[in-house]
């Protein structure tokens, strides 16, 4: 049972994912169509843009991590457990610097 709530849990975060993406694809189609001036001063619609991709990025991530590292156990191999947990730390490694720089 917990496989099936585990699994429905994934679906609903690569269904977020989706939506998050959708987002920032028809805010960067508005900008592109009417332009970015104007708006309320301090905040910029670029900024929400930019949220819904690093979201939906982070939750695609997440998805192909956790896909991986059962696809890695499956294969009863240190090596592949290796791979996976190296190419693990390397995202994170790099979407923590992404976030901060």
């Amino acid at each position: 049972m917990a496989n099936l709530e585990f699994k429905r849990a994934l679906n609903f975060m690569g269904f977020v994912a989706t939506m998050c993406i959708a987002v920032a694809l028809v805010i960067s189609l508005i900008i592109s169509l009417f332009g970015g001036t104007g708006g309320i001063p301090g905040f910029q619609i670029t900024n929400v843009m930019t949220a819904f991709t690093f979201i939906a990025n982070v939750l695609a991530y997440f998805i192909t991590i956790v896909a991986g590292f059962y696809y890695a156990r499956s294969k009863r191999s240190v090596w592949f457990t290796v791979a996976q947990v190296i190419g693990t730390i390397l995202i994170l490694v790099a979407v923590i610097t992404g976030a901060v720089l």
